[in-house]
């Protein structure tokens, strides 16, 4: 009888840390091309083509009409250059947090904000990258905030 516990016990266990590994290794859900010109159109921002090259498939930008805000967005090469393109991001945020940003971390996914005044955002999956990234101008910020939301972030 306690060895055929001991088994259920270390197989409920084994159960329990397969399932949470798996929910900490989903990691950020990818945007599609289509989606992400849709959310930013809605916002109305406006949706420019860069094309391919520097280790990019496909690259888009997004702006507001004074440049308060910026969206990019890059379907790269390989999974690694996207990797490489979000870890610039986040190795950039600890000074940010030191002045007081909020800053949270996941896997794939970071947001930055300071108040009404800077809001920003990085996004990874696959060979997928997106950032957005609102300063200096409060309605900027709650755009980018509502875009952030639209496209999951």
């Amino acid at each position: 009888m306690k060895t055929t516990m001991k088994k259920v016990a270390a197989i409920v266990m084994v159960s329990v840390m397969a399932l949470s590994m798996a929910a900490c290794k989903k990691g950020a859900k990818k945007v599609s091309v289509d989606d992400f010109k849709k959310a930013c159109e809605e916002v109305g921002l406006t949706v420019e083509d860069l094309g391919g090259g520097d280790r990019a498939k496909e690259q888009y930008s997004a702006s507001n009409s004074d440049g308060s805000l910026d969206v990019s967005y890059v379907v790269a090469e390989n999974s690694s250059d996207a990797k490489k393109a979000f870890d610039m991001i986040t190795d950039s945020v600890d000074m940010l947090k030191e002045m007081g940003a909020d800053v949270k971390k996941s896997s794939g996914k970071i947001v930055v904000t300071m108040g009404d005044q800077m809001y920003s955002a990085a996004l990874q999956s696959g060979d997928m990258f997106l950032s957005i990234t609102a300063s200096g101008d409060e309605e900027a910020v709650k755009t980018a905030k509502e875009l952030a939301s639209k496209l999951g972030i």
